[in-house]
């Protein structure tokens, strides 16, 4: 890994000795920019690799912080839309290799507690950082990005990581219902042996009611 990239992440994720350092850490750090998606891209690209060394209360603080700051830049239509596609379609990989390995299969809508990622990943799409557009997918790649994420997410067999695709699902209903009910439809109809409460689930964020 680059010294810069290595210098980053460790600034990111990595503990602090105290709060009040942390975020002088982040000043920078967490600034959306080019520079910012492209470590971002990197790390979700690569998360088994990247963010082994760190734990998952860490992992979990960090994600928050990129919420309020540097995951922003998804927004910077001056940055090219191949860039920042190209981050999006890194979550997929980050659910796969991160959370599907750090998270507990306990669901999060139920009040289970699982491990402190557990929380980072059940709320990714509830991120102040990302909200649906109300406008047709035919002119709004982003969403339709979001969705294909949030879809292929839902193919990774782990609770947790499916209840996050339905929780955001659930949320993106509203601005794009026929979409959504296409998306859990398919996934109601490959999934025949689904948890209960996971299949309740999925048709409440069907018809967008989630908290």
């Amino acid at each position: 890994m680059p010294p810069e990239l290595n210098e980053w992440v460790d600034r990111v994720f990595g503990p602090a000795i105290e709060p009040y350092q942390r975020l002088i850490g982040l000043d920078d750090a967490g600034r959306p920019g080019q520079a910012a998606l492209q470590r971002l891209t990197k790390v979700f690209e690569n998360p088994a690799i990247l963010l082994e060394p760190y734990s998952d209360e860490s992992l979990n603080r960090a994600f928050w912080d990129l919420s309020s700051g540097a995951l922003h830049v998804l927004n910077d239509g001056t940055i090219e839309w191949a860039s920042r596609h190209r981050l999006i379609q890194s979550f997929e990989t980050l659910f796969r290799e991160l959370f599907a390995v750090r998270c507990q299969p306990v669901l999060s809508h139920c009040s289970e507690v699982g491990s402190p990622i557990n929380i980072a990943c059940y709320m990714w799409w509830d991120f102040d950082c990302w909200t649906a557009a109300p406008e047709p997918l035919t002119r709004n790649p982003m969403d339709t990005a979001f969705l294909e994420s949030m879809e292929s997410i839902l193919t990774i067999d782990h609770v947790a990581c499916q209840e996050s695709a339905l929780h955001g699902l659930g949320h993106w209903h509203r601005a794009h219902g026929a979409a959504v009910e296409g998306i859990i439809d398919r996934f109601l109809k490959r999934e025949r042996y689904l948890p209960a409460r996971l299949r309740d689930y999925a048709c409440s964020a069907r018809c967008g009611c989630v908290q």
